[in-house]
């Protein structure tokens, strides 16, 4: 499969049509900058179909249509179509040559073709998928997809690899499977909502149903009963009509003469009132009188007290006025004291600065006059120095001159006398290098055994790391498949414990049940939750258990009540119960010990036939408190070896049951369950007990992880122990030394020939120095005769010198320490300055202070004098209440002995009219009485006429019949009460049922046809679910498979590439993070 070729038209710089064709080998096209190069590979890439327009160097994807230039219009369509010839079959189609064409018009709208036919982007994208080309894959590779290669990002690397594995397919395919997975489960949601409804809907109206039949059978009882206790009433009803007129005449009677004695006693009762108002009025209005004088006094006592106690509060400040008086006067002397003596340091303060003031113009005179001489002794010093410098070049110069004449003497013998010691060292030399030469051959004879064994070392070791390293890949495999294992066991530690929380495959009624357990004083259980059984077994326990695995184990009858009443008031639905008899084996009847006797005598049978495995309840692992449920249940059941034995055995044996290792069952009625065995997550029996064993098995595998991780990190240790770069650079290091010693070998053969030559050519050298020694000698002793004039010279100008910078020198320090004197005058009248401006603050404030404490002082004598003036008032005040509280008192005692005695009149005329109306009240409760008995026989008159026309309307209104007056001989010994109570209870019967829909048996119908329908497709659902589930799990096994594969395949070949193109002993690696 290869490009064959490539049209483009109207795509960004090509506006004409332009095709280039690919023949085989390497095809090159070459142009100057700008002329669209790139703008084919934007094309091919582009047709692969990239939906990045950034990818594309452009803004936005209509701008790859080409533009127009000043000649040329826009083009409003971009298309390019990829040739590419399927001659080995590697794309899946039976074409050979395939034809891929993308449109984009200026609209924004797309078109891609296949072969000139329409189809999707998708299309294309699986078409190519796992090819190696696509719009992203390295097939079609630019300079930033060559950094990508080359980049540290693992992300980056790693999709390169997923690509060379050929995983996307799988990613894809995994991708569509978790979203049609989530379809699925939106779906089943929805089913089970529906279904819920569904359900409810069906229940209600199997209710109704039910209702229904049990309303019309009611109704026919009602009738009956009601009629003939109308008939009955309405002959009761006249007989009591009759006697209620008769006891109704004889109370009217009583009621007038009762009637007669209240008049009298009305009359006597109202004189005496009349007495007891005027006594009455008396002694209010004396009460009143009392009253009045008791709260004057209290006014006045009160006033009193107020009195006294503001006297007390006024004495009590002028005290602490009188105190406050005293301080403030100590106060204002110390503060006059303080501004008379700051006052004083201001006046000080100032006489001090101006003295200061006086001194500093004295010391800046003088200052003056010292500048002036200094710089008179600073320009003369100048000029001597600048002469000085002058005749001290001069004589730098000769002494120069004197010392390179010496030098070159110098020279001429040192290098006279080391040409002599260089003949005598190379000499030396000569016989040193014979010695070195016979020394150098020993030494290289010992360095090439040496290198010998060395790289033989290294050829063992590189064997020896290569073996370790493919251990070590073995290994990274076997931790990987370990890491697999531990996460698919966490996975089914997490969907088996979703599946016991969430209580799958049982009733809605279980559910509500566990979900809410206050119902049960005693401890509850789901069977298919309290035991478990060996892998071997589990199919045969299962089915053996299968329609038992949803019940609710209880060892109590009132827990059976209180759940099936929980259901019924709730209206939940249904559950299964399973209730343990506790009768023990002692308390078994005698006729139940001989079924027994002859049932253990078939067990043996049975036991002894070809095929038989175990009987059932001994496989169960539970504890000892479930075991008599699993005991009572499984008694009869057996497990063999195949579906014919159970078959068999189940016609020869009534009674028990038989299932197989497979899941199939066969029992003496002719039931016979088979087919293919289900799977082992589908199973509901040990699920709890499956997840404590898969949570035991995970903490095996994390140690094997871990044992295993430390057995790779040993590998990588020993690995990393065998140094090969170590050896081969000691290898090198053999040859650089091996080289060496031939080296100098031959340099020392070299150096001896030449330090022959040299020795000779030495003396010649010596002959010619000592004849150009003698001139510059000559020459030396005219120069130091010279440089002897010039040092004397030199000596009085310094003395010189001397003297004048002793002069500058005294009169710079005079002058420096009067400008410090300057200085440090100048600090001080800036703190005197400073001082007398703090002073005068203080003053200020002082003085401030002083106006404070005599306004406050006046202000406390004006306080003084009113709390005196005050206190003097508030006395003659408080002995003018004192004489009015005691007149008061008088008064109040006067009036309160009048009070009295009108008081004990008024009792007196009290107690003779409680006696009158006592009378009179008895009179008036005989008539009540008697009224009573006259409004009870009218109303009880009145009531059996409403009986009667109640009873006649309810008969007629609902069941259309009028009521003939008819005589009965059994009325006394017939019970009206319990007719009434049967007729009550049939018409509260009747009304619990509720609302009834006689069209309920239609509907409950078609419901439940609707519900097993949906139900059908629930688990059409759950089944497509485990499908998508397993599905995924196959995906991500062979992509990993897949990936690993060949990220071994890369590695070992990297690891081989590295190796060539650097050192062998060199380190690198490949890891998955």
């Amino acid at each position: 499969m290869y490009l064959a070729k490539l049209e483009i038209f109207g795509f960004k710089s090509f506006a004409q049509k332009t095709t280039i064709g690919f023949s085989e080998g390497v095809t090159s096209i070459v142009g100057p900058n700008g002329c669209g190069k790139t703008n084919i590979v934007d094309a091919i890439r582009w047709c692969l179909g990239e939906q990045k327009s950034s990818a594309l160097r452009s803004d936005k994807m209509e701008n790859v249509i080409f533009n127009g230039t000043t000649n040329r219009k826009p083009m409003g369509m971009a298309e390019v179509s990829l040739t590419i010839e399927n001659t080995k079959g590697i794309l899946p189609t039976e074409y050979t040559d395939i034809t891929i064409t993308r449109r984009i018009f200026r609209s924004g709208e797309s078109e891609y073709l296949l072969n000139k036919n329409l189809c999707r982007l998708k299309d294309i994208v699986n078409l190519f998928m796992d090819t190696g080309i696509g719009a992203n894959a390295y097939s079609v590779i630019e300079l930033k997809m060559v950094e990508t290669i080359l980049s540290n990002k693992a992300e980056e690397r790693r999709t390169m690899f997923e690509e060379a594995a050929g995983v996307n397919k799988y990613k894809l395919r995994r991708r569509l499977a978790l979203r049609k997975l989530d379809e699925v489960k939106i779906d089943l949601t929805r089913v089970n909502d529906i279904v819920s409804e569904v359900s409810k809907k069906v229940s209600s109206l199997e209710r109704q149903a039910k209702k229904a039949d049990r309303y019309n059978n009611l109704s026919t009882t009602l009738r009956e009963k009601e009629l003939d206790l109308a008939e009955r009433e309405m002959c009761l009803f006249s007989i009591q009509t009759v006697e209620a007129n008769k006891l109704r005449e004889e109370n009217q009677q009583i009621k007038n003469q009762l009637e007669s004695n209240i008049t009298k006693s009305t009359d006597e009762l109202d004189s005496f009132k009349n007495n007891l108002t005027g006594a009455e009025s008396k002694l209010k209005q004396k009460r009143d009188e009392v009253a009045d004088y008791t709260e004057k006094a209290y006014n006045v006592k009160n006033i009193i007290s107020i009195s006294n106690e503001r006297i007390n509060s006024l004495l009590a400040n002028t005290d602490r006025y009188n105190k406050e008086l005293d301080e403030l006067k100590i106060q204002l002397e110390e503060t006059t004291k303080n501004i008379k003596s700051k006052k004083l340091e201001i006046e000080e303060t100032r006489e001090k600065n101006r003295l200061k003031q006086v001194e500093q113009q004295l010391i800046v005179k003088k200052a003056k006059e010292y500048k002036d001489h200094l710089d008179e002794k600073r320009e003369k010093l100048k000029t001597h120095s600048d002469v000085t410098v002058t005749k001290l070049k001069q004589l730098s110069d000769q002494e120069n001159l004197l010392f390179n004449t010496q030098h070159a003497l110098n020279d001429k013998n040192e290098e006279i006398t080391g040409l002599n010691n260089k003949i005598l060292q190379l000499t030396n030399d000569v016989a040193k290098t014979v010695g070195f030469i016979e020394n150098l051959t020993v030494e290289r004879d010992s360095v090439a055994k040496k290198l010998e064994e060395a790289e033989s070392n290294y050829t063992k070791k590189l064997i020896e790391k290569e073996e370790l390293e493919s251990g070590l890949n073995k290994l990274r495999e076997s931790e990987l498949e370990l890491k697999a294992l531990i996460n698919g066991l966490e996975d089914k530690i997490i969907f088996v414990q979703n599946l016991v929380d969430n209580l799958e495959g049982v009733s809605k009624g279980t559910k509500f049940l566990f979900e809410n357990n206050d119902w049960a004083d005693n401890e509850i259980a789901l069977l298919a939750n309290v035991g478990n059984t060996d892998e071997n077994y589990r199919l045969a326990v299962e089915a053996a258990l299968r329609n038992n695995l949803n019940n609710i184990l209880l060892f109590s009858l009132n827990d059976l009540k209180e759940g099936i009443k929980y259901l019924k008031e709730n209206d939940l639905g249904r559950a299964s119960f399973y209730l343990l008899n506790k009768d023990n084996a002692d308390n078994k009847k005698f006729s139940e010990k001989i079924i027994n006797f002859f049932s253990n005598g078939r067990r043996k049978n049975i036991e002894n036939s070809d095929g038989f495995i175990s009987w059932t309840s001994p496989l169960i692992n539970t504890d000892k408190r479930w075991s008599r449920f699993f005991d009572k249940i499984l008694k009869q059941f057996a497990v063999v070896n195949n579906l014919e034995t159970a078959v068999q055995l189940s016609l020869k044996h009534p009674g028990f049951s038989f299932t197989t290792l497979s899941g199939d069952y066969a029992d003496s009625s002719g039931i016979i369950e088979s087919g293919a065995p289900p799977k082992v997550d589908d199973s509901l029996f040990g699920k709890k007990q499956l997840i404590d064993e898969l949570k035991d098995k995970l903490p095996e595998k994390k140690k094997e992880l871990e044992d295993l991780s430390l057995k790779i990190k040993m590998q990588e240790e020993k690995i990393n122990q065998i140094d090969l770069r170590l050896l081969s650079e000691e290898g090198k290091m053999l040859v650089n030394d091996l080289a060496n010693i031939e080296k100098q070998v031959a340099q020392f053969e070299f150096e001896k020939s030449k330090a022959d030559d040299e020795i000779e050519n030495t003396h010649t050298i010596i002959k010619e120095l000592a004849a150009s020694a003698n001139k510059i000698d000559n020459k030396r002793t005219e120069l130091s005769a010279k440089l002897e004039k010039l040092y004397e010279e030199q000596s009085e100008d310094d003395l010189l010198k001397m003297r004048l910078e002793k002069e500058f020198n005294k009169y710079e320090e005079e002058h420096n320490s009067i400008i410090s004197k300057i200085n440090a005058l100048n600090l001080e009248l800036e703190r005197y300055l400073g001082e007398i401006k703090s002073l005068e603050n203080s003053v200020n404030q002082a003085e401030n202070n002083t106006k404070t404490i005599n306004n406050t002082i006046s202000k406390r004598k004006v306080d003084i004098q009113s709390a005196s003036d005050e206190i003097s008032t508030i006395k003659i005040t408080a002995e003018e209440k004192e004489l009015e509280y005691g007149k008061l008192e008088n008064k109040k005692e006067e009036l309160r002995k009048d009070e009295i005695e009108i008081e004990s009149d008024y009792n007196k005329l009290k107690e003779e009219i409680t006696a009158l109306e006592k009378e009179q009240r008895k009179y008036i409760n005989d008539k009540e009485s008697v009224l009573d008995s006259i409004r009870d026989a009218d109303i009880k008159l009145n009531e059996i006429k409403i009986k009667k026309e109640n009873l006649i309307e309810q008969i007629d209104e609902n069941y259309s019949i009028t009521i003939e007056q008819k005589l009965f001989d059994d009325l006394d010994s017939f019970n009206f009460t319990e007719v009434r109570g049967d007729v009550h209870n049939l018409k509260v019967k009747i009304r619990n049922l509720g609302p009834i829909n006689l069209l309920a048996y239609s509907e409950f119908e078609e419901e439940r046809s609707r519900m097993e329908f949906l139900i059908k497709q629930r688990d059409d659902l759950v089944a497509s679910e485990k499908d998508i589930v397993k599905t995924i799990d196959e995906i991500n096994h062979t992509a990993q498979s897949q990936f690993l594969e060949t990220f071994n395949s890369i590695r070992e070949n990297f690891i081989k590439v590295f190796r060539i193109l650097f050192d062998p002993g060199d380190e690198v690696d490949l890891q998955l993070e």
